[in-house]
């Protein structure tokens, strides 16, 4: 069995949690309202390209893209929140796209 904790202590733990989930950054890809996604290539970022969306999901009554069409091979992109942008390996070099808003 293990000690009782002093109100000090719940509180200590419940801010650190609280300051914690505060820090936490969310980069989901959301659709947008009209449903055109416009993604710049990071390699290149001085067009921009309108692409077919494959695949949504709703999470918290919006709508989040789950696999984008590469612009080069018409593969399906997978999202990476590490580079927060989709990525295709299928053809040969790693490209990346990021999505821009178009306005």
């Amino acid at each position: 069995m293990g000690r009782r904790q002093t109100m000090q202590e719940k509180y200590k733990q419940q801010m650190k949690a609280y300051r914690k989930k505060r820090m936490k950054v969310d980069n989901t890809p959301f659709l947008p309202p009209d449903g055109n996604v416009y993604v710049m290539n990071s390699l290149d970022p001085t067009k921009e390209i309108k692409i077919e969306v494959l695949k949504t999901h709703t999470k918290q009554h919006r709508e989040v893209i789950t696999s984008l069409a590469c612009p080069v091979c018409g593969n399906p992109m997978t999202w990476d929140s590490k580079w927060e942008a989709f990525i295709c390996v299928k053809h040969g070099e790693k490209a990346i796209y990021e999505i821009v808003n178009k306005g």
